[in-house]
């Protein structure tokens, strides 16, 4: 009876706000959902309800369930506690690096290293924070600031956020004020639990932390920013310092120590963090800490082949073990067993110790500050390696296992342009001073006829049969260089290109040459004509000859063992179809009373070649071998005619043939054709006009710039535009290389007019046309039909006249067949004697330049604009 008198009383006391805040907000649903705003005491009243009567009145009176929680949840808030202090630090490591390689005994090498560690401080956009979801441990101290998330289930529901106030309290719903200051996490749960047991039956809470505190640290000693500093309750020991900026260029990084109430309750090592990933010993930080950061004592520079050369901090008793584990280890391309340690000491003064990785005393060895370890690189190079290069599809660089050269050399292997005439094995050993030239065919491979077993550091040469036989820079110099020159040494770029490619043939490099099916002779042999060069003595004459002239690849070729004349031409790619095998000629040095000389000798290399290999003549040292060409060797030679001819084309002709025969074997000339205005052009005579025009251009741009330049009152200013108008033209004028040929006479049979034909020759034939035209420095360039009674002037004034640049006293005629005449004043304006004018012929009326000085050279330059434009014209008209 008891408790249900107590149920209902309860239930009598939960009614009677329900009743009253229901009486208050009588009014029509519409309006109700419309205007109604809880007030500050009906939210109270609402607060107190169960969460299901908080649900179902909400929704009787339409309003948001947020608006009464909010306000609920804001009573029990505070404002948000003060956000934690960040500092932004630009670490330059640069700097870092010169402070601390002072430390070091090899300072110079130290600077230029990166200063381990720094990089953790830098750049950073936002402070280090814990985690959002991080969980609060179970040991987290309680204090004010914190907030508590506090969620009944039950006969009761509802979440509330309490904020533990500066007297350590907080103030539960119903239940009052509760002190939790300086109490665990874990027993605040407790807390909680046993007071709703004792006051709230059927009302289970559930507690978990909201927003935390923030605490106030302090950094001292060698610190980016010494000081106070705010940070979140739940911060440690490294979230501190890279808030704070870090460690200055000269802390210590290895031994933080963290005082608590004046006593060290941790020292913490930030490698431990970096390196190895371990946080045990990052402790978290609690209100009133300081941060104690000392100099750092013992600087340990590392460079060469590590992963992470850098200078580091070791701490007292570490070793070189510890030291190459902390740099990472070592690169597959280190030389382990030659470390270098720079150690300086009070008795022994600066020293430096060779050690070994694999010797346990020397890695025990403890370092000081300033010590210097340098890794060296290892030799990279192989120690059982067989270069493979040329026109061949195999691997660049294979192992010496017993390899011999029909293993290599196979159907398979070999390219279709490779040479089966020419290759050879290079052999020189590890340690061996002179180089030996083994020359086969590699058809002879093929074949079974002969095979050679590799040895370690032999190189095998294939050449292509096809393609240009070129090398480019360095390499072009060695392979197109002069084995008789007086000085055997290799000039500068010589040089650096054969210490780069000795030093790297048999290397990991091997790997990076890309293919070589296309490689000609120079290009191949050029690194081997250096070493050949490089080898020669007093004592060893260079191993090398010559061979010009009538062969498919001329050049300089290696000499070989038992090297004689026909192993020369087959290096050389054979002779060609021209050659005369009667007569070639041998140059070979000689040495008479201390006095070089150089001997001649014919010979015949059809005799020569027709002996057997070993009664050929052996060939020497810096021997050249000449192979003429046949005497009046077929030559293609061609001449063109055009226009009106019977039979216009490309004509062979032979040597020594006439301009005359050539045009009888194209059936002679056609009814229309007007001999007088032929226009004949050589290639050679075009090449000279062309350098002829360009020298000119550059002289008249000098001469203006002279002119204009002076101050002489003798000498005129030269109009600068009108000159480069004149310059311009004459730039675009394609030379002809035209002769003026007297085709008349030549047709009928003089022989002291007929001219011989060359290669690229070309003979235009116009057709007859009776006009008379007139160009230059007219008001319109025109053609009119040829008028006996016409004078020069009358058909410059039907051309409009002469412009105002004109000058009239320097008019000449471009005659048909491409001569200059230049008419006599009394015909120019007369037409009552004899016309110097014909059908054909073209009136010039060059540009005025009697402003200019050398008046002549600018009469040059018209009548080479003018002429050309002629010829154009007349061949244009075909």
């Amino acid at each position: 009876m008891p408790t249900l008198a107590i149920s209902l009383k309860s239930m009598i006391t939960k009614l009677i706000p329900t009743i009253t805040l229901a009486a208050a907000i009588v009014v029509s649903p519409i309006a109700m959902a419309q205007s109604f705003v809880p007030s500050a005491q009906q939210i109270e009243q609402f607060k107190n309800l169960p969460r299901a009567q908080q649900e179902q009145l909400a929704k009787q009176m339409g309003f948001d369930l947020s608006m009464v929680q909010g306000g609920a949840q804001a009573k029990n808030s505070s404002p948000s506690s003060q956000q934690a202090d960040f500092v932004t630090r630009e670490v330059n490591t640069k700097e870092v690096a010169n402070e601390l390689a002072k430390q070091s005994n090899v300072e110079s090498v130290s600077a230029r290293l990166e200063p381990f560690g720094y990089d953790i401080f830098k750049n950073r956009q936002e402070a280090a924070q814990p985690a959002a979801n991080t969980p609060v441990p179970s040991n987290y101290v309680i204090g004010p600031g914190d907030s508590i998330k506090l969620q009944l289930f039950g006969k009761e529901s509802g979440n509330f956020e309490l904020v533990v106030n500066n007297e350590g309290n907080i103030d539960i719903p119903e239940l009052g004020p509760l002190n939790v200051a300086g109490i665990s996490f874990n027993e605040l749960k407790q807390l909680v639990k046993e007071k709703y047991d004792q006051q709230k039956i059927g009302v289970t809470p559930f507690v978990s932390m909201g927003q935390l505190r923030t605490i106030q640290i302090f950094l001292v000693g060698e610190v980016y920013q010494p000081g106070p500093l705010m940070i979140n309750s739940l911060s440690t020991i490294t979230t501190a310092l890279i808030n704070s900026g870090g460690v200055n260029d000269i802390g210590s990084l290895r031994n933080i120590e963290l005082k608590r109430n004046g006593n060290t309750v941790a020292t913490f090592d930030l490698y431990d963090l970096i390196v190895f990933g371990d946080t045990s010993n990052d402790m978290r930080l609690e209100q009133g800490d300081v941060l104690f950061v000392p100099t750092a004592q013992n600087i340990v520079s590392v460079d060469g082949e590590v992963r992470r050369p850098a200078i580091y901090e070791m701490k007292k008793g570490e070793t070189v073990s510890d030291l190459l584990e902390l740099v990472g280890g070592f690169l597959p391309k280190a030389d382990r067993s030659s470390m270098q340690l720079v150690h300086n000491s009070l008795t022994e003064g600066l020293t430096i110790k060779t050690i070994a990785s694999g010797d346990e005393s020397a890695m025990a060895q403890g370092l000081k500050n300033g010590d210097f370890l340098r890794v060296p690189t290892a030799t990279q190079e192989f120690k059982n390696a067989i270069i493979v290069n040329g026109a061949i599809n195999v691997p660049s660089i294979i192992a010496q296992n017993g390899v011999k050269l029909d293993q290599l050399i196979t159907k398979k292997t070999i390219l279709s342009n490779s040479d089966l005439d020419y290759a050879l094995v290079a052999r020189k050993g590890r340690f061996d001073t002179k180089t030996t030239i083994i020359q086969f065919k590699p058809k002879d491979v093929l074949q079974g006829k002969f095979n050679l077993e590799l040895q370690a550091f032999d190189e095998v040469l294939v050449f292509n049969k096809v393609g240009q036989n070129i090398a480019r820079g360095a390499a072009s110099e060695v392979a197109s260089g002069d084995i008789k020159s007086s000085d055997d040494a290799l000039r500068s770029g010589s040089a650096s290109f054969l210490q780069e490619i000795e030093t790297e043939r048999f290397t990991t490099k091997a790997f990076d040459k890309s293919a070589t099916t296309d490689y000609s002779r120079k290009a191949l042999l050029a690194p081997l004509i250096a070493r050949l060069k490089n080898e020669a003595t007093t004592d060893a004459p260079v191993q090398l000859a010559e061979v010009i002239g009538q062969v498919k690849f001329p050049g300089i070729y290696p000499i070989a063992q038992q090297f004689v004349l026909s192993d020369l031409i087959a290096a050389a790619g054979g002779v060609n179809e021209s050659a005369h095998l009667e007569s070639a000629e041998l140059s070979r040095v000689t040495m008479i009373d201390g006095v070089s000389g150089i001997k001649h000798q014919k010979l015949s290399l059809l005799k020569e070649l027709s002996l057997p290999k070993e009664k050929q003549l052996a060939v020497e040292s810096k021997d050249v071998f000449s192979i003429v060409r046949i005497p009046q060797w077929y030559e293609n030679n061609v001449i063109e005619l055009k226009g009106e001819v019977v039979f216009p084309g490309r004509y062979q002709v032979s040597q020594g043939e006439t301009l005359s025969s050539v045009i009888e074997r194209a059936g002679g000339l056609t009814s229309k054709a007007s001999i007088r205005g032929a226009v004949f052009s050589r290639e050679e005579l075009k090449q000279k006009e062309r350098e002829n025009i360009g020298k000119t251009v550059e002289d008249l741009r000098q001469q203006i710039a002279n002119n204009n330049l002076s101050n002489s009152q003798f000498s005129k200013t030269i109009d600068y535009e009108n000159a480069t108008a004149v310059l311009d033209e004459l730039s675009e004028v394609e030379p002809l290389g035209r002769m003026v040929i007297d085709l008349r006479r030549i047709i009928d049979g003089d022989s002291s007019a007929d001219i011989l034909i060359k290669n690229g020759d070309v003979l235009v034939i116009p057709n007859i046309t009776p006009a008379v035209s007139v160009i230059g420095e007219v008001f319109v360039s025109t053609t009119n039909m040829f008028d006996p009674a016409l004078s020069v002037n009358d058909y410059i004034d039907l051309a409009g006249g002469a412009r105002d640049y004109a000058d009239t006293s320097k008019i000449y005629i471009v005659k048909a067949n491409g001569s200059i005449q230049i008419p006599e004043a009394s015909f120019w304006f007369s037409s009552g004697q004899e016309n110097v004018l014909e059908p054909g012929d073209t009136i010039v009326v060059p540009r005025d330049v009697t402003n200019y000085d050398n008046i002549s050279l600018w009469q040059g330059i018209t009548q080479i604009i003018y002429q050309s434009a002629v010829a154009l014209a007349a061949i244009g008209s075909l």
